[in-house]
């Protein structure tokens, strides 16, 4: 009976863990998943070395370090190709500048915040993903470019 209960408990926190893990945004996710696999990794990789598998557990065990390495570097270092030199133009706190959503929208400089929204009704309409010519990523982003236009209007 006891190996039973300790089953279903540890079944219970798996299924637990799995539904909060399933509610992370995707960039904590993915730096969660790279934490467990390179800790994982380079446990693996230090045992099977230790048992005599240098061959086998010094490359695991590298990789394991090097995952760990991506996860834990802070999110503004790293050379990657997504970094720009230089200044960037104004963006708003969810990364769309001003300029790219008047750009996605295509309204003027002064618009007002009616002809934003005429501007995103109309796109919305020929976007939509219940209309077969759009997609959800598309609304999304003229979805986005509409809220920094209005909220720039705001402030």
């Amino acid at each position: 009976m006891t190996p039973f209960v300790l089953g279903f408990l540890v079944l219970l926190a798996l299924l637990g863990a799995a539904w909060w893990f399933s509610r992370q945004k995707t960039a904590k996710a993915a730096r969660m998943v790279r934490i467990i696999l390179g800790g994982a990794a380079l446990f693996a990789g230090v045992i099977i070395s230790l048992r005599g598998g240098v061959i086998l557990g010094g490359p695991i065990g590298v990789f394991g370090l090097g995952m760990l390495g991506e996860a834990l570097r802070p999110r503004g270092q790293g050379g990657g190709a997504g970094q720009r030199g230089g200044t960037a133009p104004p963006r708003a706190s969810n990364g769309m500048s001003v300029s790219e959503a008047r750009e996605i929208l295509g309204v003027a400089a002064d618009a007002d915040a009616e002809s934003i929204r005429a501007a995103h009704r109309r796109l919305m309409k020929k976007l939509h993903p219940d209309t077969g010519e759009g997609s959800a990523a598309l609304a999304r982003q003229v979805q986005e470019a509409r809220d920094v236009l209005l909220a720039q209007l705001d402030s």
